[in-house]
This record gives structure tokens, C-alpha cells and sequence, in this order.
């Protein structure tokens, strides 16, 4: 069920998020945007409900009428048609369809509720988040490295003008800042509520418009960022160097003038206010009113100018590298997202897969084969036993078992060398095998192999599962060895899906993200 994208208020991964959010479940904004938007049925049902599954989320998706409003789980999402548009929206309470009247009133019948206790878990989100979190601590870090800067300067012989200006320098840096991170896309919540509280989407309208385009380079946030970071460098370095805090607040006389281009261009040009241009306005305005009335150029000289000259400079030659390299990073991270929405395309992996090699992936006795062996997907792993990409892609293989227990099998191969019975890969392979052919079920084997890529020590996993050293495992070392050898394994891990290889343009955690579509498929 594809949904209108442009009619969307908020979006599909938005409200998804918020959903979550209700349900107690932290979702990186960030990550939670990527997996929906990228989807390859977005703005589809499907495209949220594969994500809830990445997350191993128990959930119910229904038609149904308003007569069952009482056996749903809440808070949960409607599909909401209108005669113009279509889109998903938040029932927090059975009480909510009647006060929310106006929109209940074209629900679809279709909803998507959560089972009780339900909840999402991912790797990739958790990663996410601690990254974000970063990020934040750092921005903080330096916001408070500028204030405790700022506020050892007021200690020293100054007069409370000079504070007061050097305060100003302070906020129209960090207004500043957020101006260049809103031009390059970033926006924090604070950021997006004091721009939305002005004007609905004023401060990418304004930062996107073409007066806010580059000249030679620069674009006016640019500007803003070095003048302002500029000025505050000589507000420090006032005490050591008193006329050049005069070069600066000369040069404040001229604020005034690009104060009204900006209240200009925003009010009769593009008919929208950015807050942060505002804010920063405001910062020049108050700069030009306090600098009034006592500038003056005496003792102003051309080492002077070439001292502030040179510290516009090196600003410049640090900002400018650095954004380009945001930029770049960006745009590969566009790239990056396009190929993933490639890569989760069923039907494009379907035809790429089938002119893959394919290999023999017969059970044997004694097979190593983990989860449902009928099962529509068997996933054939080639391993070395001390492999640390195959340590990891076996866990990540676990964590799929346990999402998909009806719909996948695992099928793990072992590289060995029955010829050199005492080589440690042989060893290793050897007790595995000795140790499988004593077990009962299937999750004891799940298991075993678990303990091994966890430790990949045979001594400590020998302690845990005392293999029998009476069990004679000859043929079977063969059999891996003879299948390593007719299925040309160059590199471990190597995967299969249902005999084919794997595609050189995937990898497992790729594939990870196609399953429940193939399964349809």
C-alpha cells in the first residue's frame, strides 16, 4: 500500500519513530530515516513493517472496523485516507478516535499495533545512538570551552563594554555555527523548534535560496562564521593587543548594513524568516548600537590590519577544507543511501544471484546445520575456525536464527586438512566435529559453534564442551575438505544462498535486511 510521499505531514519514518518512541523504544532519528526512506517500497506499509522486523518487533498489521477498537494494543498507527492525500497517524487511547474525529474519520481499517511487552532491539541503532550522543557531547563541550573563555576574559582589566561586546561575539559565533550545520542539513531538535516557531521551513527556504548561494566560495553563513569567530579571537587577544579590539569594533559600524540586506531579502525577496538569520541580525544590530557612540579609528595602524587580516585568513584556510570535507562526506553518504535502496530491492538481487555460481549443499550425517533444515532459505557459510570476520559474521548468522526460525537455516562448512592431522585448523575442526556428532538437538549445536567463534581457543572451549576424543571423524573431515576444494573457496567467510553465491556486491549484513521480502518473494 503505497502512501502520497509529498502529502505526508510528518513523514513516514517520523511518525514511525514517534511510535516508538510512545512505546518506550529509543530510535536514532538518523538511522531510523535511512532504513525507512531507503527502502525500496517506500512510502509503503511494507517499508515500516520490514523495519520493525530488522528489530525482531512482535506486531499485528489488520484490517478490521471500528468494532474492534477495543481489542487493539495502543498507542498504534492508522492508515488514514482523505479525498486528497493518505498517510499514517498516532492513536494514542481508545478514546482518541473520538477526539480526534476530524482525522479518525477516514481511517482505513488498516493498523499496525504492537504485542504486549513488544520491542525492538538493533545493533546498528544502539551504534547509532552512541555516535549521536558523541557528537552532542562535543558540540556541548565546545559551547562551554567558548563560555568558560568568554568568562575568564571578563576577569580580567576590562570595561564592561568591552564584556558586553565580546558576549555578543560569543552568541553570533555559536548562531553562526548552527547557521553553516542547518546550510550543510544538520539540525538538532532545539534547532528545528526555534526555526519552526518562527517559520515552517523559513530556515532551509532562506539558507537554500539563492541569495545564500556562493560567491568565490563563500556562502553568507560562511562569512558569519569567520567574522564572528574572527572577532572573538581579537576580543581575546584585546588585552594584549588593545587596538585591535578597535579594528573590530570599527568594523561592527558595518554590521548595520548587512543586517538590512538580510531583515530585506527575507522579508520582501523570499517571504520567509530564518530564526538563526534573525538571531543573528539582532547580534549585529545590538553590536552597531553599543559600538556607536564611542568608536574611534585613532591608533588604528596597518600592522594592526595586517594582524586581524591574517587571522581572516587562517580561519578561512581551516573552514573552508573542513567544509568541503563535510560536504563530500555528505554527498557519498547520499550515494551510500541510494545503493542501499539498490541493494534491498528483491527483484534486483534475485536476477543478480541467479548467474552465481552454485555449489552442492546437500545435508549430510552429521551436517552442521543450525535452525529449520526445510526451511525456504539456507544460508551455506564457509568458515575457518580461527577467522575473526568469520567469528562476527556467525554471530550476526545467531541473531538471524533467532528472527527467522522457520524461514532460515544455517549451513556451516569448516576449512580443515585431514592430511595434517595435528595443523591447527584440523584440531579445531576435528573436536567441533567430534563434539556435534554427541548432540541432541539442534539448539545445543547452535550453541557449541557459538562457544567457539566467541572464544576460537581450544583449550578454554575444550573445558566447556569435553569433546570425545574416542569419536572417529575421518569421513567427515574429507567431506569439508572435499567440498572446500569442489566449490573453489578462496576466502572465509564465504556465503551461499540456497547454493548460489552470494553476490560480490553484498555482503551478510546486506542480505540481513532482504529477508523477509525473499521469503514473500
Amino acid at each position: 500500500m503505497a502512501l502520497q510521499k509529498s502529502n505526508i505531514t510528518p513523514e513516514l519514518w517520523q511518525v514511525t519513530k514517534k511510535w516508538l518512541s510512545l512505546l518506550g523504544i529509543k530510535i536514532n532519528s538518523k538511522f531510523c530515516k535511512e532504513e525507512i526512506s531507503t527502502h525500496p517500497d517506500y512510502p509503503a506499509m511494507t517499508a515500516v513493517t520490514d523495519f520493525l522486523d530488522v528489530g525482531s518487533m512482535t506486531y499485528q498489521v489488520v484490517q478490521a472496523d471500528h468494532s474492534y477498537k477495543k481489542d487493539f494494543n495502543y498507542p498504534l498507527i492508522a492508515h488514514i485516507k482523505e479525498p486528497s492525500k493518505e498517510y499514517m497517524h498516532i492513536i494514542a487511547n481508545e478514546k482518541a478516535w473520538e477526539k480526534e474525529k476530524d482525522i479518525t474519520q477516514y481511517w482505513s481499517g488498516i493498523v499496525i499495533f504492537p504485542e504486549k511487552n513488544a520491542s525492538w532491539q538493533s545493533e546498528e541503532n544502539t551504534q547509532a545512538i552512541k555516535s549521536s550522543l558523541q557528537k552532542n557531547i562535543f558540540a556541548v563541550i565546545g559551547i562551554c570551552v567558548g563560555l568558560a573563555i568568554f568568562f575568564w576574559e571578563t576577569l580580567q582589566p576590562s570595561s564592561v563594554f568591552s564584556n558586553i561586546f565580546g558576549f555578543l561575539s560569543l552568541v553570533g559565533l555559536i548562531v553562526s555555527f548552527f547557521i553553516l550545520a542547518t546550510e550543510l542539513g544538520y539540525q538538532n531538535k532545539l534547532v528545528r523548534q526555534v526555526c519552526g516557531a518562527v517559520s515552517a521551513g523559513g530556515c532551509e527556504t532562506v539558507l537554500q535560496s539563492k541569495q545564500a548561494k556562493s560567491i568565490i566560495g563563500f556562502t553568507p553563513a560562511d562569512a558569519g562564521l569567520i567574522y564572528f569567530a574572527t572577532q572573538f579571537l581579537a576580543i581575546l587577544f584585546a588585552p594584549l593587543y588593545p587596538t585591535l579590539a578597535k579594528v573590530i569594533y570599527c568594523l561592527a559600524l558595518t554590521g548595520i548594513a548587512v543586517a538590512g540586506w538580510s531583515i530585506y531579502t527575507q522579508a520582501i525577496i523570499i517571504k520567509k524568516y530564518c530564526a538563526l538569520c534573525l538571531a543573528l541580525v539582532a547580534v549585529l544590530i545590538l553590536q552597531f548600537t553599543i559600538v556607536l557612540p564611542t568608536v574611534s579609528f585613532v591608533g588604528i595602524t596597518q600592522v594592526t590590519l595586517l594582524i586581524y587580516l591574517i587571522l581572516v585568513l587562517l580561519l578561512t584556510a581551516i573552514l573552508l577544507p573542513i567544509k568541503q570535507l563535510i560536504k563530500n562526506n555528505i554527498t557519498l553518504h547520499q550515494k551510500a543511501a541510494d545503493l542501499r535502496k539498490w541493494k534491498t530491492d528483491t527483484m534486483i538481487f534475485e536476477g543478480l544471484i541467479s548467474r552465481e555460481q552454485e555449489v552442492n549443499i546437500s545435508i549430510w550425517e552429521n551436517d552442521l546445520v543450525l535452525g529449520n533444515p526445510s526451511a525456504p532459505i539456507r544460508i551455506t557459510v564457509a568458515c575457518n575456525p580461527y577467522c575473526g570476520p568469520c567469528a562476527k559474521a556467525h554471530k550476526l548468522l545467531d541473531t538471524l536464527l533467532v528472527q527467522y526460525p522457520q524461514e532460515l537455516a544455517v549451513q556451516v562448512r569448516l576449512f580443515c586438512d585431514p592430511a595434517e592431522p595435528n595443523e591447527m585448523l584440523t584440531l579445531a575442526t576435528t573436536a567441533i566435529l567430534r563434539k556435534a556428532a554427541t548432540l541432541k538437538s539442534n539448539k545445543q549445536l547452535q550453541g557449541m559453534l557459538s562457544d567457539w567463534f566467541h572464544l576460537m581457543d581450544l583449550k578454554k572451549w575444550s573445558d566447556i564442551w569435553n569433546p570425545s576424543e574416542n569419536i572417529i571423524v575421518q569421513t567427515e573431515l574429507e567431506a569439508h575438505r572435499n567440498w572446500y576444494q569442489q566449490s573453489n573457496i578462496r576466502v572465509t567467510p564465504t556465503f551461499f544462498i540456497n547454493g548460489k553465491t552470494l553476490p560480490r556486491k553484498y555482503n551478510i549484513d546486506d542480505f540481513q535486511k532482504i529477508i523477509p521480502d525473499l521469503v514473500a518473494y
